[in-house]
């Protein structure tokens, strides 16, 4: 038997991505969509060639999505294949068929009670927009993402929030106990602590401990948020046209995909499909 194998992999723009992020980044394949923003849109899709090299991984591979999404967004997927650990609000949750570990849910609640509220953090964001609103006559921030206790998200006009403007924001979060981060027109702020890479290695310490041995660690992901979770696994990767492929220096040794987009999930699923079937017949 080959020796287990541990997929930590980011979701938007990395597996499945918007039809506004193709039309974007280009890179289009035949896809269906996995989540449903409701009526008919769908706003998420992973492409057939991605989905069919994934549901065709082999037993003792084991995947963990990782995402900066809320549980109550990650919870909108359907995805087609099985995940029995996921990772959600950019590590403040790490989910076990489904339910919070108690575990690291101890570990979130320890850092939740060192940091302000949610709400100052999202009312200290609307003071700043609404600042430079009264100055310029337009703020740049366009809405905010659903109000959730481990994350603000707001999306915002990038040619309206000036270097200096959110230099002081992230500071005036840092004083809250919060990091705030920046990821093409999404501002998020996560308390102090979270951090996709805490938690990939938590899952894989789990799993090593299940099954007697630490796993082999293959990892994807495009932006900041999952940079560390990239440098800690054996083998990573990182769509083309994402925003850590323009500094590829920043995780050395990751793979960049020839395409953008669906092109980039299918090439990385293939990727892990050849990886792991290539070990299966050393060990055969």
């Amino acid at each position: 038997m080959p020796d287990l194998v541990l997929i930590t992999t980011d979701l938007d723009r990395t597996l499945i991505f918007s039809r506004r992020a193709t039309t974007e980044l280009g890179g289009a394949l035949p896809a269906d969509p996995v989540e449903s923003a409701g009526a008919s849109q769908a706003s998420a899709e992973l492409s057939h060639a991605a989905r069919d090299a994934l549901l065709a991984l082999p037993g003792y591979v084991r995947i963990c999505v990782a995402t900066s999404r809320s549980v109550a967004r990650l919870a909108r997927l359907r995805l087609p294949f099985a995940a029995r650990y996921s990772i959600a609000a950019n590590g403040g949750v790490v989910l076990d068929g489904g339910a919070p570990d108690p575990e690291w849910a101890a570990r979130t609640a320890r850092l939740l009670a060192r940091a302000a509220p949610a709400a100052d953090v999202r009312a200290v964001i609307a003071g700043s927009a609404g600042a430079a609103g009264g100055r310029s006559g337009a703020s740049w921030l366009d809405r905010f993402g659903d109000e959730d206790d481990m994350c603000c998200l707001a999306i915002v006009d990038l040619a309206r929030l000036e270097a200096g403007r959110y230099a002081d924001l992230s500071a005036r979060c840092a004083e809250l106990g919060w990091e705030a981060s920046l990821t093409g027109r999404k501002l998020y702020a996560f308390p102090a602590g979270f951090g996709k890479e805490h938690a990939a290695k938590f899952v894989a310490d789990r799993i090593g401990h299940e099954a007697g041995a630490q796993p082999q660690r293959l990892a994807a992901g495009d932006a900041e948020h999952d940079r560390l979770m990239l440098a800690d696994a054996d083998q990573a990767w990182l769509p083309a046209g994402s925003e850590l492929a323009e500094t590829p220096r920043l995780v050395p040794g990751c793979r960049v995909t020839r395409q953008p987009g669906h092109g980039a999930a299918a090439e990385i699923a293939g990727d892990w499909l050849a990886i792991c079937r290539g070990a299966a017949r050393r060990a055969g």
